[in-house]
């Protein structure tokens, strides 16, 4: 390295045809110039710079020192170009798992434009009904819903919905509208048991500024959102379900939703992915994709032909005479 920063120093120094010359260029003394060509002279055996009180001028041995060097550090200059555009270059296979309703719904049908964007990329996409909070060899980086616990993994947050409560035009119809969430127990609640844990979700409502909880009962209780979605569009009673998964059916009229005063937040969508140094640019571009998807959430921008359709009016209790 000592004789590589000589040649460079050499080289300046013919360029500029003054040591001071040189010495501004490279940001150091004229001394500290002067003192790396003798060594560079001293380890060569050879005189490359003649010396006037006119100024500098090479050698014969010099000047093709000079012409050779050249050459050798446009070389290493490209040389260096093609690692660092490797090292940028998108390419490779990129294995992604998303979480199947999830990804279905908002993420795949967008995957034509990121391809076409990185032709040279092939992608993966590992679709799960119960994703696993670790990342396992082979995948890439993993969108996740709700709570993490692997502190381990690196966490980009995407996006965060709220949760509804909704119901089919007919049970509306048939059953009435809760105008509080006191009135839910006297409702039918569909219910959904956390596949993970194999506990029924509470449902949560806003009571002012403050998150509560209610316990429902239900004769009917599903293990996977998709099918509690169903449930509901077959009309036998409420759901509450993140707004993510409920607004496709929201916008065709299929469901609509009532309490809309009390609908709380806190569903978090995040993209994890192993912590490194490095970030793959496969990587890196996949999550800047993800991040442009859902800035803001495309479930909150106005969808065409959205249905404006109400609750009903709730229905009146016959008074005992």
């Amino acid at each position: 390295m000592d004789r590589l920063h000589g040649i460079l120093v050499f080289l300046r120094v013919v360029e500029h045809g003054t040591l001071s010359g040189a010495a501004r260029a490279l940001g150091v003394s004229t001394a500290a110039v002067s003192s790396t060509l003798s060594r560079l002279e001293k380890q060569l055996a050879g005189r490359l710079l003649i010396r006037t009180t006119r100024g500098l001028s090479t050698t014969p041995e010099g000047a093709e020192f000079y012409a050779r060097c050249k050459q050798i550090t446009a070389e290493l200059a490209e040389a260096e170009g093609l690692v660092s555009r490797a090292a940028r270059a998108v390419v490779g296979r990129l294995r992604v798992r998303l979480p199947l309703t999830l990804g279905r719904m908002w993420i795949v049908p967008s995957l034509p434009l990121f391809m076409r964007k990185h032709p040279s990329l092939a992608v993966e996409i590992v679709c799960m009904d119960i994703v696993p909070h670790t990342i396992e060899d082979g995948i890439d980086l993993s969108v996740q819903t709700g709570e993490l616990h692997d502190s381990s993994l690196a966490v980009r947050q995407l996006a965060t919905t709220r949760y509804v409560i909704c119901a089919a035009p007919d049970y509306f119809a048939s059953r009435g509208t809760p105008q509080s969430p006191e009135e839910l127990h006297d409702h039918n609640c569909i219910a959904y048991r956390r596949p993970r844990t194999g506990r029924v979700r509470e449902w949560k409502v806003m009571n002012g500024t403050v998150v509560r909880q209610i316990t429902i009962s239900s004769a009917m209780t599903f293990n996977r959102i998709g099918m509690l979605i169903e449930g509901a569009r077959a009309g036998y009673g409420l759901i509450q379900v993140p707004e993510c998964y409920a607004q496709p059916y929201l916008a065709s009229g299929e469901l609509i939703e009532t309490l809309e005063d009390y609908k709380a937040g806190g569903y978090t969508i995040s993209v994890v992915y192993r912590q490194q140094q490095r970030l793959a640019p496969k990587v890196r571009v996949f999550m800047d994709f993800l991040a442009t998807l859902f800035d803001p959430p495309p479930w909150t921008l106005p969808q065409p032909g959205r249905s404006s359709a109400r609750p009903p009016p709730p229905r009146r209790k016959r008074q005992r005479s």
